[in-house]
């Protein structure tokens, strides 16, 4: 087993545990979270970690199998169009894949799969679920509170000015990094007023269930979520800054 705490724990599961602890078994599902009330006590094996821990995020918004395209409303009928050839290739692919895993991602949305996608991504280290077509999940189920108006921006940009379910990134065509965790410090950039603790329930919990994943999301018992580190924060407001920075832990 792995004993693990941090400064705090958002577990997705309740309140942020201050000193808490995170145990995981060998498989690294989660064994049990303890809540040590803010205590500092020593314990044998504990690996202790200034900042704050979270799940793993899974994004809800990318073109895996077309690295290259550019992100936006679009249909199946537009893609049919293309080749592999003509929007990205097998490299790209894998670097898309890579920079999913190398940013604390542990879950994601393949829009519009390709064929040659499919070995890569069932060796990847991710929980993938292929979208054929935008309606399938998205429209009626994540985004079925916004205008069709908003849909726009929450596909091109991946956020909703007044309020958001998901995060997602889109392509390595619209942004160097596909990174979750990049995405919300730019979100935090425009809503000074999130809490850490309700962007980790966007990023992490919220896409888990939108996508089905029900083994990510949170630390709950028996769950394999991943666990990442975030540090450098705000702790006053209890939020991001430009400079915070991520390390994934498990």
């Amino acid at each position: 087993m792995r004993k693990i705490s941090a400064t705090y724990i958002i577990s997705n599961e309740g309140t942020p545990l201050k000193n808490g602890i995170l145990v995981l078994n060998d498989d690294n599902s989660v064994a049990e979270l303890i809540d040590r009330k803010g205590s500092v006590k020593e314990i044998q094996d504990l690996e202790y970690y200034s900042g704050v821990i979270v799940p793993g995020f899974v994004d809800v918004f990318t073109f895996l199998s077309w690295p290259n395209m550019n992100t936006g409303l679009i249909n199946s009928n537009d893609l049919a169009k293309l080749s592999l050839g003509e929007t990205g290739d097998i490299l790209m692919i894998q670097k898309a894949i890579n920079h999913l895993e190398a940013f604390g991602t542990k879950g994601a949305a393949d829009f519009f799969p390709a064929k040659k996608s499919h070995d890569l991504k069932k060796k990847s280290k991710l929980s993938i679920r292929d979208i054929h077509d935008t309606s399938e999940v998205y429209t009626s189920k994540l985004f079925s509170e916004f205008p069709s108006t908003v849909l726009g921006r929450l596909f091109t940009n991946n956020i909703s000015a007044d309020k958001a379910f998901c995060i997602g990134t889109g392509s390595l065509s619209s942004h160097l990094k596909l990174s979750v965790f990049d995405e919300l410090k730019y979100l935090q950039t425009i809503k000074a007023d999130l809490s850490l603790e309700q962007q980790i329930k966007w990023a992490c919990l919220n896409g888990a269930d939108a996508l089905g994943f029900d083994h990510l999301g949170s630390f709950e018992i028996g769950k394999k979520p991943g666990v990442n580190l975030i540090t450098n924060l705000d702790y006053d407001n209890f939020c991001l800054k430009s400079d915070s920075k991520l390390k994934v832990i498990v």
